[in-house]
């Protein structure tokens, strides 16, 4: 104790320092300590909760990337599949388009070829029944009379010209 009298320090006041001590030691432990030991920890678990909340937020928005890059690709899919679908419709009316009109051209050849036969027929019809006349005509101006039955002399006259024509009276 000697030592402590020399520097002036006595050991009532060195243990009521040490009791004070103590007790202020206590005390700030438990209305300072573990208070803030407690909102440190709050505030840490709030920042991990954060980071937590953000990463899934990260996750979220990668994963909605993806599905937008996903429906992108599905919409051009489509639109190229609906292209190629209107590109083919577009070539099978054009097909029956042609096809049509190659239809109704070869029905007017038809019904012109039918009805230049049908006018042909009708003319050599015609030329036949002027060439009896006049072959009838003829006949009874070299015999100077009228021959008797007529209707003989026409079909005669006619199966006359279908031999001469190749045809059939």
């Amino acid at each position: 104790m000697e030592v402590l009298d020399r520097l002036g320090i006595t050991w009532q006041l060195l243990l009521s320092q040490i009791v004070n001590f103590g007790l202020l030691m206590l005390l700030l432990r438990m209305l300072l300590y573990r208070p803030v030991l407690n909102m440190l920890e709050q505030r840490k678990e709030r920042i991990a909760q954060s980071l937590r909340d953000a990463e899934r937020a990260a996750q979220a928005a990668a994963e909605a990337e993806k599905e937008k890059a996903a429906i992108l690709e599905e919409a051009r899919r489509e639109a190229q599949e609906i292209r190629a679908q209107a590109a083919r419709e577009a070539e099978k009316i054009a097909q029956e388009i042609r096809a049509r009109a190659e239809q109704e051209a070869t029905e007017i050849r038809v019904k012109a070829q039918q009805e230049a036969e049908a006018q042909m027929e009708a003319v050599l019809m015609e030329a036949k029944k002027r060439i009896a006349d006049l072959a009838i005509a003829a006949a009874e101006q070299i015999l100077g009379r009228e021959l008797a039955n007529r209707e003989e002399h026409e079909r005669f006259v006619d199966e006359f010209l279908a031999q001469q024509l190749g045809g059939t009276p």
